[in-house]
């Protein structure tokens, strides 16, 4: 318990189909970037795929599309295209500068 953020242990997708999934977060870090990625070493993340600058504007890149929604405490991230090289672990969560980043892990298959 204890974390602030929240989203499905493991969401499928088919090949060739789109994937969406919404993580949520608890009051108080509205304004802060959120983020998908794919970790690596001890789980960290050191390369976002896809990360909002804190505002509600849906951000694109590439084939991940990420927007967040400030009342509703959420964002959604949608992938396009899926192959099955995109199944593994990944993370959603919210991104803060001086403290480690609160993150959700999410298998995607």
């Amino acid at each position: 318990g204890g974390w602030a953020v929240t989203g499905p242990a493991q969401v499928t997708a088919e090949q060739g189909g789109s994937l969406a999934m919404s993580c949520g977060y608890e009051p108080g870090y509205e304004l802060y970037p959120k983020y998908w990625c794919r970790p690596s070493f001890l789980w960290f993340c050191f390369i976002y795929i896809a990360q909002t600058n804190g505002s509600e504007v849906t951000v694109t890149q590439g084939r991940v599309s990420i927007g967040d929604n400030h009342t509703a405490r959420s964002f959604m991230i949608t992938l396009g295209g899926v192959t099955p090289e995109d199944a593994g672990w990944y993370s959603c969560g919210v991104r803060r500068k001086l403290w480690f980043s609160m993150g959700h892990t999410i298998k995607v298959m």
